[in-house]
């Protein structure tokens, strides 16, 4: 179970360490006027190209260090709204603040949210968020109390500044859809896109290991860019990773990513694929996304139910698939 840190220095530290990873991706600073109508303020945020997203951070003393978060770049003068928010206190515990740093029994630490969302709009806050956030849920320690909350990201991953975007881009996704019934009913294979907040689980996964389970959006998306870099369409539905269709718009394979290698979480991918695979048409090509190859016997079986592996690696911030090309004729064919 995660524990909440309640320290001031350590949260303080953990601020600093937060701000440092997003401003490393910074390329400009630009005035604004941040807010909704009758509530904004002047800021100037800082706009990532690579990320997406742009950011504004200050401490409000007293209070808490306020982080806010946005989707596009802003034009110089212009009034924009906040996508999310993720706040933490200035020390101590408080629960009116959605976002937390949590360590877990190795001290790592996680930067987590508890699901506050602002906005102003109907049908949007905690409730919203507890329906239907995907992502990687666990159990913390909240001072004396269980409180689900969502990993966001690990402070000293490489990848930290890329797990942020992923959730701010979640997040202004679920606003979006707040009104529709479900995101599975928005769902065919016509209108096959790869959608972010289809990643991920709705509720903890005892199965899975949170740190490296931090990484799985990002290898799907990566995945999908490297396909879609080869003429090919890319998509997800909330029960498969990644479909990818040929020109002639045939599913022409499935794709679990799975980021540990546990033998429950390889089998628990090989159900997937064979459950959500099998019945679509055409027979496609089945391939589990591993992050190193399984042992010889393990293998075996896998290709005895004709599921191929793709093994992964990292490239500095981004997931790369040496085996791909290989793989890519009986894609496209």
């Amino acid at each position: 179970m995660l524990k909440v840190v309640e320290n001031e220095p350590a949260i303080r530290r953990h601020r600093r360490q937060f701000i440092r990873s997003l401003k490393l991706l910074t390329d400009e600073m630009i005035p604004v006027e941040l807010g909704h109508p009758g509530a904004s303020i002047r800021a100037k945020v800082a706009w990532s190209e690579r990320l997406g997203i742009w950011f504004f951070s200050r401490k409000i003393t007293g209070h808490r260090y306020w982080n806010a978060f946005g989707i596009g770049h802003p034009e110089s003068g212009s009034h924009i709204s906040i996508t999310c928010e993720i706040n933490f206190p200035l020390c101590g515990i408080d629960r009116r603040t959605g976002g937390a740093f949590a360590e877990d029994g190795a001290g790592r630490v996680f930067v987590v949210h508890r699901g506050k969302l602002g906005g102003g709009r109907k049908g949007v806050g905690k409730g919203l968020f507890e329906n239907r956030y995907r992502g990687v849920w666990e159990v913390m320690d909240d001072g004396g109390e269980e409180t689900p909350v969502a990993i966001i990201g690990v402070l000293n991953s490489p990848r930290f500044a890329r797990q942020i975007a992923q959730f701010v881009r979640k997040i202004e996704r679920i606003k979006e859809t707040a009104a529709a019934r479900s995101a599975q009913a928005e769902f065919t294979f016509d209108e096959l896109s790869v959608r972010e907040e289809l990643f991920g689980d709705l509720c903890p996964d005892r199965e899975r290991e949170p740190g490296s389970e931090c990484d799985h959006g990002l290898i799907v998306r990566d995945l999908s860019e490297t396909l879609r870099g080869e003429g090919l369409r890319t998509g997800n539905d909330g029960c498969r990773d990644l479909l990818a269709m040929d020109r002639k718009g045939r599913i022409r394979a499935v794709f679990q990513v799975r980021t540990e290698m546990s033998p429950a979480g390889i089998h628990a991918g090989a159900m997937q694929l064979l459950l959500n695979g099998l019945s679509l048409p055409g027979e496609p090509l089945l391939l589990l996304a591993l992050p190193r190859a399984p042992e010889d016997a393990l293998r075996e079986k896998l290709n005895r139910l004709n599921i191929d592996l793709l093994i992964y690696g990292w490239e500095e911030d981004r997931a790369v698939f040496p085996d791909l090309a290989a793989r890519l004729p009986r894609i496209a064919s």
